[in-house]
């Protein structure tokens, strides 16, 4: 390729479109710490206090009536900044499709629901992906669960 196109190597891949990537010993390890603080950053939640969970459980978002109409723009743009970490956090994938439901008319307990999802991912953020390598798949076991009433 080099013969026919101007190409030059950069080395090893580090941060690419908002994404980290680093080698380990168990493989490559895929995360989005620095997207997630500056999201963090323009929500104003950088200093919250985190939370152990990314959504309240038996939470019924939809069951509150009454409450407040928000700004649909920002809350757009704070679920469209989730979705975005989504791509390396699929701990949150629940949360943020419940969110997502309510982006025509978000209300109050919607945006308190997104909210604790950026302090869930503030809590975490130093989680991420593990590519793993050809070794360390030899090792590893796949444990399976299901719910027989589902």
């Amino acid at each position: 390729m080099k013969a026919e196109f101007e190409i030059s190597d950069l080395g090893n891949l580090s941060y690419f479109i908002g994404i980290e990537f680093s080698r380990t010993k168990a493989g490559i390890l895929i995360n989005q710490k620095k997207y997630a603080s500056d999201v963090l950053k323009r929500f104003q939640l950088e200093d919250c206090n985190s939370v152990s969970t990314p959504s309240e459980v038996g939470n019924k978002i939809d069951a509150l009536e009454g409450d407040k109409v928000v700004d649909k723009t920002f809350y757009r743009q704070m679920i469209g900044c989730l979705r975005y970490v989504y791509n390396t956090r699929l701990d949150i994938a629940y949360g943020i499709g419940v969110v997502s439901r309510h982006m025509e008319s978000p209300k109050k307990s919607d945006l308190l629901a997104a909210k604790r999802l950026l302090r869930y991912v503030n809590g975490t953020i130093d989680f991420g992906l593990v590519l793993p390598n050809k070794l360390c798949i030899l090792n590893q076991t796949m444990l399976e669960f299901s719910d027989v009433e589902w």
